[in-house]
């Protein structure tokens, strides 16, 4: 590939308007218009790429992912097919007889899924694995059920009280049934981010697994220090297949900057932008922070995680660094809670501050919102996910959960993310959420038409609105000056490529340079 390509005959979405041709030199575009305007600017030897009627769009932006634990769960024990604990159970005994050393940990289980919802407690896990600590994460992340080894090894037992921001599951003795809430699976388990780290091998087979969908830049989220390091040493190295920004993890995010003074300068391929700190749960284990109790939980309203003087101190370090917050916030008391302490106590002029997840915001969240302007980073995939939310909230209030026009309509601005792995990477099936809001099968966290958006505006959450989260004003749009960071897709429209999903991604290129491929391509490009 030459260091001008000139792309002619086909249909360019550049993130703001249609276009013929598009002229790209040394990574970046240097212009983008009609065919005659584009060829008058391409300099003799070009290479010329016919498009032969296909679409190009820029490269897509996922805000909002763990790359980390992405690894894992690809190399993993993946418990995302699990329908009952008996399946869940004949899964681990196989894999921990494949891996018979080291502790265990399953991700991806979520009881929505099983006719019963059923947990299990520790007693279900111990008729599994007995003999070393085995950890099944919840799909949100926010949960967990450890076995008897685990809860040993982190020193668990009925003297042990409910970390601050989190819980323990008890049996009616108040003796630990091994389920554990928000803190509590980072203070005596271990979060999963805490475990062995993927090797860099791994990540660059993650990126370019990811590159396949189109996807070119990644925030990544809750990054511990040496995962950046590794992230960072690939860029260095020129093997990152993509652009990394990264948001370090909110308990350890000092300890990158003590060992790596110099790492936090931008860099094309990788830097380090902001920190991720959590004020809530999840909806899944009921444990998102709400301004009433939950419908089918009339007792609970969500675990608060955050303390406010550690917020604080958290807010104002992080802006005399000069990075940014992205508070994770997804029930509404939480997501006015997370833009008051926003408000109060960030003062920096780099990246923005994000609220992270933003799901449920009724009417009376909205005049918080406005009055600090975060960037929303928004899971448009959750209202698939999420379609049993109605029964956890009741209709009125599941009727603010994702509303994403409702939100871009008060002028705030929407990026749009999968929180991989706790939802699928596939930046498709969110478009496609966003635009028809009902899956296949009919179902919906949020079924109203009047927040559906239309195939223009769900590809911005994904590329120029999510550059907008990176605080990347060169990334996910094809104009003049911008990386040449796009997708060739086997289609004519944008329709046509929403429809298809990930099936239209012809060819992903980062800077100009072909990083995935389809095969029926890959002899012809």
């Amino acid at each position: 590939m030459g260091d001008s390509i000139l792309c002619t005959g086909g249909r360019i979405f550049t993130g703001e308007r249609y276009c013929e041709a598009l002229l790209v030199e040394e990574g970046r575009v240097v212009a983008a218009g009609t065919e005659a305007e584009v060829r008058r600017q391409s300099p003799t030897g070009a290479e010329h790429r016919p498009l032969g009627g296909r679409l190009v769009l820029p490269g897509l932006i996922d805000a909002h992912l763990h790359l980390a634990d992405v690894t894992r769960f690809r190399e993993g024990l993946g418990l995302g097919g699990v329908r009952s604990l008996a399946t869940m159970g004949e899964t681990v005994r196989q894999w921990a007889a494949g891996h018979p050393t080291g502790s265990i940990v399953g991700r991806g289980w979520d009881p929505e899924r099983s006719p019963d919802r059923a947990w299990p407690t520790y007693r279900d896990l111990d008729r599994a694995v007995r003999d070393r600590p085995l950890f099944v994460l919840h799909v949100s992340g926010h949960a967990g059920v450890a076995n008897s080894a685990a809860l040993a090894r982190a020193g668990i037992d009925r003297r042990t009280p409910d970390p601050p921001g989190g819980r323990l599951g008890r049996a009616p003795d108040g003796t630990p049934d091994g389920r554990v809430f928000e803190s509590a699976v980072r203070e005596f388990v271990g979060r999963p981010d805490d475990l062995d780290l993927p090797e860099p091998t791994a990540f660059r087979r993650t990126m370019h697994w990811a590159a396949s969908f189109g996807l070119t830049s990644f925030g990544a989220m809750s990054v511990a220090p040496e995962e950046a390091t590794v992230l960072g040493d690939l860029a260095a190295r020129g093997e990152l297949p993509g652009r990394v920004r990264a948001y370090l993890h909110g308990g350890r995010w000092e300890e990158y900057f003590r060992a790596a003074p110099g790492r936090s300068a931008p860099d094309d391929r990788f830097a380090v932008i902001g920190v991720k700190e959590y004020t809530d749960g999840a909806f899944g284990p009921r444990t998102a922070w709400l301004s009433a109790p939950y419908a089918d939980d009339p007792g609970n309203s969500g675990v608060p995680a955050a303390a406010d003087d550690r917020l604080r101190d958290l807010l104002e370090a992080i802006s005399r660094r000069g990075l940014a917050p992205a508070l994770h916030a997804i029930g509404d008391r939480a997501v006015e809670y997370s833009a008051g302490m926003i408000g109060r106590y960030f003062r920096g002029s780099g990246p923005p501050a994000r609220i992270e997840h933003a799901a449920l915001t009724p009417p009376e969240v909205l005049p918080a919102l406005a009055r600090v302007g975060p960037v929303l980073v928004v899971q448009p995939g959750f209202v698939w996910s999420d379609h049993w939310l109605v029964h956890r909230l009741g209709p009125g209030r599941a009727r603010w959960a994702y509303a994403f026009r409702t939100l871009a309509r008060q002028g705030l601005r929407l990026a749009g993310s999968s929180d991989a792995p706790y939802d699928p990477v596939d930046p498709w099936r969110g478009i496609r959420a966003a635009v028809h809001r009902t899956d296949p099968e009919g179902r919906s966290a949020n079924p109203a038409p009047e927040e559906q958006l239309s195939a223009e505006e769900a590809v911005q959450l994904y590329t120029v609105h999510g550059a907008r989260a990176l605080a990347e004003p060169g990334l996910g749009r094809l104009e003049p000056g911008a990386a040449a960071d796009l997708v060739v897709t086997g289609v004519p429209t944008l329709e046509a490529a929403v429809a298809l999903g990930r099936g239209s991604v012809r060819e992903t290129w980062v800077a100009g340079r072909s990083v995935a491929r389809a095969a029926a391509d890959a002899q012809t490009v």
